[in-house]
Formats: C-alpha cells, structure tokens, sequence
C-alpha cells in the first residue's frame, strides 16, 4: 500500500551535476598521468605489487664481456710515465710531484678525463664538497710515511661477511700505500673470517645492535663494530680464564699475518680486571685494567713482530672482564681497511649507537675513508614507495652523523647489488630494488657522500642470475650473496674505480705545480 505522502527524489541541479563530472574527469586525467616508472617518483602511489620493471636477458658470456670491458678501460693506474709510476709492492710507497702550494681545501681536482680512463658504470657520483674530501683521502696516502696509520671503515651487511671484499681490497691497497695486519676483529665472530682465525673459550656472550637483539642489554654502547662480548665474572675455583685466541689464517693474505701492534677496544670496564697477553710462545704479559664506563682503548706495542713470524695471540682476562668491543691488529704505519660486517644490518642503526662512546672510539684512529654497503636487507621488506622514501630520510642521517663525527671524512655508499627471486618459473630482479637504489643514491648526493653502483656494475636489472649461472659461478644460488670468486670481482672493480681517482688527482696536482712553475718564471724574468 502506498503511502499518502510519498518522499520524491529532488531533482539535480545543473551545479551539482557540473560539479560531479568535473571530479570525475579530473579522477580519469589523475589516473592517465599517473607516473611509468615509480623508481624515480617514490610518493606518487602507496602499492608496490604491480610495479615491473624492464626484463633484461642478460646472459654468462654479455657478464664476461662487462667485466672484460671494465678491464680493458683500466689504463690510467697502470700508466707508467712519471709522476704516476706504480711503485712496487716492496716500495709501498705513492710519490707524487706537488705544487710549491697546496690545493685549496674547497677545491676539486679535475676530473675531465674520468670519461676516457674509466667505464660510466663505474663512475663515482657525487658533488664537488663530496670529492674535494676524497682529494683529502688521497693528500694522505700520499704522505711518504703514513703515520700514524690511515684507517679505512668498511661497513656493510652479510654481501661483506668473510672478508670477502673487503679482504682483496686491503691486500691492494696496502702493497702500493703501505701497512699489514686485518683490522678489527670482532670478539665472537659469527662467521668464520679468511682475515683471521678466532677461537674462543667458552661462556663468552656476544650482544649485537643489529639482527636479533637481547632485550636483556638496557644500555646502548654497543660501539664502533655495533657488537660487544661479555662473559660472566671469574669464579676463583675455574682453573681456565676467560680466553680469546688468534691464529694465522690458512688461505688469508700474507699481509694480514703481519703486524707490529695490537689493539683492544672496551666499553664498560670495572675495577679491579687485569688483560693476559701471550704471543706466540713468549711468556705472558699482564696489564691493569682501570674502570672506564664508556670507552677505553689497550694498545699494546709488539716490535718482535718486526723480526718473527706471528704464530698465536692470546687474550685472558682475570677479575672482571670487560665489554670487548673489537680486537684490532695493523702496522703503525701505512694504512688499515677495516671489515665489519652486519649481517641483517640495513645501514640504519648508526644514531642509535651511544654518540659519546663513538666519538671517542673514532678519536682514536686516524680516519681517511668510511665505506656503507647496505641496502640488500631493506630490499624484500620495503612494500611500497612511502616506505622506501622514510628509509632513504632514515639512512641519510646515518650519513650525516658520520659528517659531523669525522669531518671532512669521504663517505662511499655502495649498493645495494642486483637481487632476484622466483616469479613464476623464472628468477626476477625484484621490482622494489630500483627505487630502493635511487633512495640510497639521492641520500648520498645530498649530503656530500659519493655513490657507487653496484647494481648497475652488475649489469643492472637480470644479471644476478646470469652472475649465478657464470663459471666459475660469482654469485650463490640464493641469488643475493656473492661467491668468493664474484666478491673478487667487485672488490677489484671499486679498487679500479678509486685508484683512477687518485690517478686523475695526482694530473691534476702534476699540472698545477707546472703552472705555479711557469709563473714563477715568468715572474722571475720579468
């Protein structure tokens, strides 16, 4: 039945119908303009599934003709024509002619001729602030002593575990500049490292800032290698002190057997602690310990070392044992490359470090480079371009805290590599990397540091697989982590990429000093 006084619809207004379609054509040129490639626009719209980007069959033998191509653009480190000639390794000296004045400290070296000595892969990026503290890296190495020791942070995530890359990187750089020893060790190594062997005694309990944390350790002085080892107080009825002990590795350069010095680095240290140093078969050593809540560094001069071949090195602590935050072995002089590495690390927990326990850590060495090698862990879990963007905001104050720790310090980002995963039945450079890359790469140009890609060294965009598929294989089967052979080949191309750095910068102080020269003449004669 119906009602008496039914509700009628209003009729539209001709206003709200303008209006209606105006939304809606505005909807359809949204969607029209939306942008192709979301790498380089990270806000524009919040789902990352349907992302793609270029497949590329990218073969073993189209990965050996890159790598042949590198090799064959490697000119300029090998020129032989003074002032650049390569000294022999037993010489590990850099001599450089200078100018009767230095470079001003706010001015590039030219770089001209990078473009002709150098693949565009394999081009630093950066501004002219970024290079102009690589010039002061390369002021150092080409110092005739190197002394103290100029140091070299190699931080990254598990592509570096082993020493991988960093160690072929430390074995060239320290024929041509000098120095010998592996750099800090890490108290409890979670993975066996070719720098060293390590063994330790047990109760020793490993904290670490990164991966799995135990919520047990309240405060945050985790240190300069982001971990620390603690053990439990000495019972005066055990007969074994707590130990750690050091070995020449096997298949380790030879370089990293040789040292003159070794280095601890603690964090908390209670009264009362006494450090056991035996080398080799001498008799053992004791130092007293004395309290230090935050950062206290042992250095403990061995000159034998000079004239024997190193053997062991044994570490016991009696009383009460201190956080053990590294373990350092170098040469006094020359330089040290350092790997620390971060397994499940995304590169983001540097502020998260006690600043005043890093800063003095830092104090103690003299610092020439800082290497970060991250971004492969942010890479599955990273589900759309909003988060991409926080984690580029999150890893440039990383960059910026180690601005205002060590200024005028070079800072290299490098990576992430290529990473794939199955997509119906073939591996697939995952769609996010990309725009992850471009994240990390703008954080690093707009605040100084230089960029180095990894991913597109690679190849780009399918050459994971085919770096898998290569023989001898340079990448594993999990289609993340390089083999030893592959990590090699990075390590050699990031050598051959910084050296024709210094190259081009030595031309460069070769002809200033030439035309400081002539002026001089020319002056003199008038």
């Amino acid at each position: 039945m119906h009602s008496e006084n039914p509700i009628k619809n209003p009729p539209h207004s001709i206003r709200r119908t303008a209006v209606f379609l105006s939304a809606l054509l505005l909807a359809v040129c949204a969607f029209l303009s939306r942008p192709l490639n979301l790498s380089e626009h990270l806000d524009d719209w919040p789902r990352w599934s349907s992302w793609t980007i270029e497949s590329q069959q990218i073969s073993p033998e189209n990965v050996q003709a890159i790598l042949e191509e590198y090799a064959s653009s490697d000119s300029l480190v090998q020129s032989t024509t003074p002032p650049y000639t390569k000294p022999e390794p037993e010489q590990a000296t850099a001599s450089v002619v200078k100018p009767e004045e230095p470079l001003g400290s706010d001015r590039a070296y030219d770089r001209k001729v990078v473009d002709d000595y150098l693949h565009e892969n394999l081009q630093l990026s950066g501004s002219d602030a970024a290079f102009v503290s690589l010039a002061g890296f390369f002021e150092q190495l080409n110092e005739p002593q190197r002394q103290p020791p100029i140091h070299v942070f190699h931080f990254g995530d598990s592509q570096i575990e082993g020493d991988r890359i960093t160690g072929p990187l430390r074995n060239k750089w320290q024929s041509i500049w000098g120095g010998s020893g592996p750099g800090l060790i890490s108290p409890l190594q979670p993975i066996p490292s070719l720098a060293m062997r390590h063994t330790w005694s047990d109760g020793w309990v490993r904290h670490a800032k990164y991966g799995r944390q135990d919520t047990a350790i309240v405060h945050d002085r985790f240190g300069i290698m982001a971990a620390f080892a603690t053990h439990p107080n000495q019972s005066s009825l055990d007969s074994v002190l707590p130990h750690l002990t050091f070995e020449p590795h096997p298949k380790s350069y030879l370089r990293n057997r040789s040292f003159n010095q070794v280095s601890l680095l603690l964090g908390q240290v209670d009264s009362g602690g006494q450090l056991h140093y035996q080398l080799n078969s001498f008799a053992e050593r004791i130092i007293e310990l004395e309290a230090d809540s935050f950062a206290r560094r042992i250095d403990i001069p061995l000159p034998s070392l000079d004239s024997m071949e190193f053997e062991s090195l044994r570490l016991s602590f009696s009383g009460e044992v201190p956080e053990v935050d590294g373990v350092g072995m170098w040469r006094d002089s020359g330089i040290v490359v350092h790997n620390i590495a971060m397994r499940g690390s995304s590169g983001t927990l540097f502020r998260s470090l006690n600043r005043t326990q890093l800063t003095q850590q830092f104090e103690g060495f003299r610092t020439g480079l800082i290497m970060l090698q991250y971004g492969g862990n942010a890479v599955p879990y990273l589900t759309d371009p909003a988060s991409i963007k926080r984690f580029g905001g999150w890893f440039a104050s990383q960059i910026r805290l180690f601005n205002q720790l060590l200024p005028g310090v070079p800072v290299v980002v490098m990576g992430p590599s290529d990473m794939a995963h199955k997509v119906s039945t073939r591996m697939e450079t995952y769609a996010q990397l990309p725009a992850i890359r471009n994240a990390l790469k703008q954080a690093a140009l707009e605040h100084d540091a230089l960029y180095w890609d990894i991913f597109e060294v690679m190849g780009g965009a399918g050459s994971m697989a085919a770096w898998v598929q290569s023989s001898p294989a340079l990448a594993s089967s999990d289609h993340i982590h390089f083999t030893t052979t592959g990590a090699r080949e990075i390590s050699e191309l990031f050598r051959q990429s910084i050296q024709t750095e210094w190259a081009m910068w030595q031309i460069d102080q070769f002809e200033n000093a030439k035309n400081l020269e002539e002026e001089n003449s020319a002056h003199h004669e008038e």
